[in-house]
């Protein structure tokens, strides 16, 4: 956009370049830009209170205005130095920019291989190093920060080294309450927890549209492994709403983005993920809002229409959960919402309207599952009437499965019996499920070696996979983590909270994307 506000990250260039050089005159040939192009940014800078001993408030950034009634979007993405684009994922990527009409914005990345003591800063013109950017990419560079949408930061101007291991790290807290895009040659995502009257906060990285290209050592060789062609479209609505998506190709180039296929230079539509995981559903306390959203008419499911759908915690089992607090149970018995009977008939209705005929359903087994399991091991009915008829049903079902060493799940039992759909497939501990190459089975309570289960400690396991458990969306290398279906606030999770509102793709290829609702929407809309 050549209406941009000049960035303070333009205006603080162009004063320390008159002060290394001398003059207006020097500074714009040192930067191969015209002295018009300085001047302007000095007088920026003098406006903002820049100089080249310092400044007041180096925090403050320029805001895009948002689309007056349509839809405004950006690839987000970084391009490494002295390195080459990938050619076919360059192609496809500015064939999907003019086919959703998007602005490609690119941050460069120093990183020199060859002298590692080389210099961080960026500049407009060819660093002192003697390093290069490929001459694709220079009609895109974004090297600024600038807020894309309220509450949503470009930060351009950093340089994470592309060797780190975890690229958001220490970075929770930049940006006050604001989300962050993060240039990077790896993706990355992490939800940070927040006050619960504030949006919730995600941290984003981009992948790069380079060639993988880093020093034959342990650093460079793992960075290599996770190195990723790749960007982040955002999407902005006339209301402010912003949406982001993980673009990510696979060796070819190619790649697809919701039921869009870019590849050979051509966008195409019409495609089927292979996946659909909802966010932590916890049954009855599922959210109206995303319900509708989700699976509601003109819905993401009904939309994108994927193969299969997986689902994680679809029982809460709330009634008798042994996390009740006195005060929990105090407040069923007023209300007369006591009946784990009735919370399972709720919980069978809620799978009952997200179940397709024409997609499979998978329940994945969770630790809420087996509260239900808990709670027949060591209640004790006599103390419980509202619940001890069905309790002693279950009860009797479960001890006469174990003794005769049946394949039995009491969860799957129950909501079957209250209506649940037969053609619904409820995973076993350990049983496999997945799909284009990706592990769907585990719900992440479970970590490596008897571990509580995390994004990060599940990773390790070298395994590309799809959990939940958590209900803060990450990405964390080859794991992806969704949010929660429910309400954002279940009364247990007191103080700042992560968890959002986030869902999973799985497309064809093997790549993965993480949706995050707010309200309904699920992206962006004219």
């Amino acid at each position: 956009m050549t209406n941009d506000p000049i960035s303070p990250a333009d205006a603080r260039e162009a004063v320390r370049a008159v002060a290394a050089h001398g003059n207006q005159c020097a500074a714009a040939r040192a930067l191969a830009v015209s002295r018009g192009w300085i001047q302007r940014r000095l007088k920026a800078a003098e406006a903002m209170g820049i100089t080249a001993e310092g400044e007041v408030d180096p925090t403050r950034i320029p805001r895009l205005d948002a689309p007056a009634g349509g839809v405004a979007r950006y690839l987000l993405t970084a391009a490494q130095s002295a390195t080459r684009v990938h050619p076919e994922f360059w192609r496809n990527l500015t064939a999907f920019a003019d086919h959703v009409d998007a602005r490609i914005m690119v941050a460069r990345l120093r990183y020199n291989h060859s002298r590692q003591q080389a210099a961080s800063e960026k500049t407009n013109g060819a660093p002192a190093s003697g390093d290069w950017y490929a001459p694709e990419v220079l009609p895109y560079l974004a090297d600024h920060r600038v807020e894309i949408a309220p509450g949503l930061i470009w930060a351009g101007d950093f340089n994470v080294i592309p060797t780190a291991g975890n690229p958001l790290s220490g970075l929770d807290s930049f940006g006050g309450l604001a989300s962050v895009v993060i240039p990077h040659t790896q993706i990355a995502l992490r939800s940070v927890a927040t006050h619960k009257a504030d949006p919730v906060k995600i941290n984003y990285t981009t992948g790069a549209v380079t060639l993988a290209n880093y020093i034959q050592r342990t650093a460079g060789k793992k960075a290599e492994f996770h190195h990723a062609f790749g960007a982040l479209l955002v999407e902005v609505d006339a209301a402010g709403d912003w949406f982001c998506r993980q673009i990510n190709a696979d060796a070819s180039g190619a790649f697809y983005d919701l039921d869009r296929h870019a590849t050979g230079g051509e966008v195409t539509g019409g495609h089927q993920p292979e996946a659909f995981t909802a966010g932590d559903l916890h049954g009855e306390a599922a959210d109206p809002e995303v319900l509708a959203g989700v699976w509601g008419a003109g819905g993401l499911v009904d939309t994108l229409r994927p193969r299969a759908q997986v689902f994680h915690d679809v029982l809460n089992f709330g009634r008798r959960s042994h996390h009740l607090s006195l005060e929990d149970r105090l407040r069923f018995h007023a209300l007369a919402t006591e009946s784990v009977e009735g919370e399972i008939a709720a919980t069978a209705g809620v799978l009952c309207a997200v179940a397709r005929p024409w997609a499979g359903s998978f329940v994945v087994k969770a630790n809420h599952d087996e509260h239900f399991d808990r709670w027949i091991r060591e209640a004790d009915w006599r103390s419980d009437p509202v619940n001890a008829v069905f309790y002693l049903e279950a009860a009797a079902k479960w001890a006469r499965a174990k003794r005769d060493g049946e394949d039995f799940d009491l969860a799957e039992w129950a909501l079957k019996r209250a209506g649940a759909p037969e053609g619904v497939t409820f995973l076993r501990r350990d049983e496999s499920l997945s799909f284009a190459g990706v592990d769907h089975s585990g719900h992440g309570d479970l970590g490596p070696n008897g571990a509580r289960g995390t994004a990060a400690n599940i990773a390790r396991t070298g395994r590309k996979t799809v959990i939940g458990h958590g209900h803060g969306a990450n990405i964390v290398q080859g794991a992806m983590q969704v949010g929660v279906s429910c309400r954002l606030d279940m009364g247990y999770n007191r103080g700042p909270s992560n968890w959002s509102h986030s869902h999973a793709l799985t497309y064809p290829n093997g790549k993965r994307v993480l949706l995050t609702q707010r309200g309904r929407k699920w992206r962006a809309a004219a």
